[in-house]
């Protein structure tokens, strides 16, 4: 009980316990040697060597998926003073207890969703969201539920206020009773709601929060089927300065948690490769009462005579910016972030549009016969075709209630199953987890051509 107690308490604290072998259930303490050993010391400390080596070739590997030439103080050192990140062969794990809880007699398998559904300016995100969990819940229904009894879907809104989700994470947990929360998308709220899930025991499901700081807390209840903005702006960074040979990229890009996080590893990544983006230049949220027509972006933008423009905005205020920049005379490469993607956009934007590219976390195009099956039917139920946060939604959601099958009602068995399944083939594609349970599957781009996005264009030398 002591050993079971002690980590938990830790973990209440704020402190995670990760690869500690004195906690571990699966790893054994080496084998005593006795001092004469000298042969088997050595050849237990070559084991240790190799094991360490191998460790540390995967865990470049899977971190985020970062080219060498990114990396950071790559230029510098070969081997970093300290790594601020899991081992690859000590992968996140809760140590507590809770596994022994019994399967309760419930009504219904509720499962909660956290998502922007109303009063905020990333309301689309959250109805996609919604809209791609009811399809899946529907179906697991179709399929005869759990045991016979149905899923119920419960959906709270994340209404952007700072502490808000602390809140809704707590209902969840204690009034509504649900087995998981699928959610959610800003930054801020969503680093808050796994800090709430740690304390209450909460496995999380996130499907649209493109943050990459939100994995790496080595919090222990939290999972991502979506790649994030890593990904992306490595496959941008190449592509703009490797593959169009540009110098000089200018950043635009919200005023808020999205946007300062979206670019940040594009701006680390063109300081490495020597070519630091000449300006970074931010729009307000509320654009529309601040600066409707971006004057003040554009002064900046003619000021410092960028040759390409990297744009991590919202559909909207990204359409506007767009045609703007046409208007102004800068008729130069744009490369904007997976929120562009979207009818708004193009119908905004017009001509303007023509040319722009855009990063996305899946190919709508690869001719997945599931995923295929899953637009005709989404279509069908809602009038428009799915976005990326629906897709995800589906996908994420469908992860949660196959672990529910499989392991039963207890939460603690529910986040032990989403561990164990590091690899699972979505509607979106593969789904391959790194050890902080986060989807690293090599993201695509879309080109606006003859008014219409489409995908696998331009063709990249690399991706990430």
């Amino acid at each position: 009980m002591k050993s079971n107690l002690f980590p938990r308490l830790l973990a209440f604290a704020g402190i995670i316990l990760i690869g500690n072998p004195g906690f571990s259930s699966d790893k054994k303490a080496p084998e005593s040697i006795s001092p004469g050993s000298q042969e088997t010391a050595a050849k237990v400390s070559a084991e240790q060597t190799t094991s360490s080596t191998a460790g540390e070739e995967k865990k470049k590997e899977l971190y985020g998926n970062v080219p060498e030439d990114l990396e950071a103080f790559g230029t510098f050192v070969q081997k970093p003073f300290h790594r601020y990140f899991v081992d690859s062969d000590a992968p996140i794990t809760f140590w507590g207890p809770g596994r022994e809880k019994p399967d309760p007699e419930v009504p219904t398998v509720k499962i909660g969703l956290l998502a922007p559904l109303e009063r905020t300016h990333e309301t689309y995100m959250g109805i996609s969201i919604k809209r791609g969990s009811e399809m899946a819940i529907a179906e697991a229904n179709t399929n005869g539920g759990y045991k016979g009894k149905p899923f119920e879907l419960v959906a709270r809104n994340d209404n952007g206020l700072w502490g808000a989700s602390a809140n809704e994470v707590v209902t969840f947990t204690y009034d509504d009773k649900v087995w998981a929360v699928i959610g959610t998308v800003d930054g801020a709220n969503t680093h808050i709601a796994i800090r709430v899930a740690l304390r209450t025991d909460m496995p999380i499901m996130n499907i649209a929060d493109l943050d990459p700081t939100l994995m790496e807390t080595n919090i222990p209840w939290v999972f991502r089927v979506i790649p994030d903005d890593r990904q992306m702006a490595y496959t941008i960074t190449y592509y703009v300065y490797k593959q169009l040979g540009l110098e000089r990229v200018a950043i635009l890009r919200a005023n808020n948690r999205y946007g300062r996080f979206g670019v940040a590893r594009f701006r680390k990544g063109s300081i490495r490769l020597g070519r630091a983006a000449p300006i970074e230049i931010n729009y307000e949220i509320n654009y529309e009462n601040v600066n409707m027509d971006f004057t003040v972006q554009m002064e900046r933008l003619l000021r410092s005579r960028p040759d390409g423009v990297i744009l991590w905005a919202d559909c909207e205020p990204a359409a506007y910016l767009v045609k703007k920049m046409r208007e102004v005379g800068l008729n130069i490469p744009v490369v904007a972030c997976e929120r562009v993607v979207r009818p708004e956009f193009l119908k905004i934007a017009g001509p303007a549009a023509e040319g722009v590219v855009a990063t996305y976390p899946y190919n709508p195009d690869s001719g997945n016969p599931r995923l295929i099956e899953f637009k005709k039917k989404f279509e069908e139920r809602y009038c428009e075709p799915p976005d990326a946060y629906a897709v995800h939604a589906y996908d994420g959601t469908q992860l949660v209630i196959e672990a529910i099958k499989k392991v039963g009602l207890n939460r603690y068995k529910i986040r032990d199953e989403l561990e164990a399944t590091r690899h699972w083939q979505g509607i979106t594609g593969e789904i391959n987890m790194d050890d902080v349970y986060t989807n690293r599957r090599p993201v695509t781009v879309a080109t606006v051509k003859d008014g219409k996005f489409v995908f696998g264009i331009p063709k990249l030398d690399r991706v990430f």
